[in-house]
C-alpha cells in the first residue's frame, strides 16, 4: 500500500508532518497533556510543504481522547 504525506494543524503537534498509509483519515498522536491523545482528522485540503514535490494532506486537530486502552504501537508519533 502506498503512503501519503500529511501535515498536522492545531493541537500540540501543529506544523509537524508525517506519512500515513493511503486512505487513513484519522490519526491519534501522543499529546503534551498526560494521559491524553491528540485526535487529527483529514479535512480534504492539501498544502505545499517545502522540500516536497507532492502536496501534503491537511489533518486538523479535532480534540483529545484518553490514552487508556490504546496499545502504544497504534500511536503515531509524527516526525518533522
Amino acid at each position: 500500500m502506498s503512503e501519503e504525506l500529511v501535515v498536522l494543524r492545531g493541537g500540540s503537534r501543529d506544523g509537524e508532518s508525517t506519512t500515513v498509509e493511503e486512505g487513513i483519515r484519522r490519526l491519534l498522536a501522543v499529546s503534551d497533556a498526560p494521559g491524553l491523545l491528540d485526535v487529527y482528522e483529514a479535512n480534504g485540503l492539501t498544502e505545499h510543504l517545502r522540500g516536497n514535490t507532492e502536496p501534503a494532506l491537511v489533518f486538523v486537530h479535532a480534540g483529545q481522547e484518553p490514552a487508556e486502552g490504546i496499545a502504544p504501537e497504534l500511536l503515531h508519533p509524527p516526525a518533522r
